[in-house]
């Protein structure tokens, strides 16, 4: 008799724990904002949104995740920041009784900036928490992007990128370069050469085809990391003159254009002083 009273009461007293943590998870807050990615560049501002409904007396809480040891360290808990970067901030508003949201800005980013944010909200019974992906790109140019040229034409396209002083990995990693042709039996054209410069705070590759040919037109695309840009090249035998006589025809076009319209002007004029005479 008293172990089934002993088994009773254990189960009555888990009955009540388990009916506790639903009404504590069901009434625990919500955070809206769903797993993002963010691309900017060095030097720019980060500001990475949490949307929270009905976070009451909880605290939102920013952390960093390190990819290295698989760890995350706070940065912000609430408005109080556990870190002693000045580049980091934490701002918040709210819209209403029930929603509110928590920013965190970084300020002249750099590379190292770049990984998984979490913004998180948590107490003894239960865990809200969301990522967001920042990546940080140098800013990058390839000129020129359309070219036009005759066969034995020497080539250079130049792919630039700002170099991040704080940060030497920009010279570390290489700038390569890809071809699409636009004859499927020649993807790898001869007479390609490839040169690195530093210039000032960019760091330039030139590619340069010497004595270029039909078989060097097509899409050219430098990429650096994540980020990519193509130039169009094409390489024909009497395009120059071509666009000449395309540019003569369109400049044509327009003087008819004009002096029709200007003759249209005259018979308006015309007619109107025969009707009123």
């Amino acid at each position: 008799m008293m172990m089934f009273q002993l088994k009773q009461l254990v189960l009555f007293i888990l009955i009540v724990l388990m009916i506790e943590l639903t009404v504590a998870v069901k009434d625990f807050p919500q955070i809206l904002t769903k797993a993002y990615n963010q691309t900017l560049n060095v030097s720019s501002t980060a500001i990475l949104t949490c949307h929270i409904r009905d976070l009451g007396e909880h605290h939102v809480t920013w952390f960093k995740h390190d990819s290295s040891t698989f760890l995350s360290y706070p940065l912000t808990v609430g408005k109080e920041l556990f870190t002693t970067d000045k580049r980091y901030s934490i701002s918040s508003y709210s819209t209403s009784m029930r929603e509110s949201y928590w920013s965190l800005e970084i300020y002249q980013l750099n590379l190292s900036d770049e990984g998984t944010y979490l913004c998180q909200i948590a107490n003894r019974r239960a865990t809200a928490s969301v990522p967001i992906f920042l990546h940080i790109q140098i800013p990058m140019i390839l000129s020129p992007s359309n070219l036009y040229v005759e066969p034995g034409t020497n080539v250079k396209l130049n792919c630039s990128i700002l170099i991040d002083n704080e940060n030497n990995q920009s010279l570390l990693l290489p700038i390569n370069w890809f071809f699409l042709s636009n004859q499927f039996n020649k993807t790898k054209p001869d007479d390609i050469h490839v040169r690195k410069r530093l210039i000032n705070n960019s760091l330039h590759s030139y590619l340069i085809i010497h004595h270029a040919q039909t078989y060097h037109s097509g899409i050219w695309t430098c990429v650096y990391r994540r980020q990519r840009r193509t130039a169009k090249l094409i390489v024909e035998k009497d395009v120059l003159q071509r666009q000449r006589i395309s540019a003569l025809l369109s400049n044509n076009s327009q003087r008819h254009s004009s002096l029709s319209n200007c003759l249209l002007f005259i018979m308006c004029i015309v007619y109107n002083r025969l009707v009123f005479v």
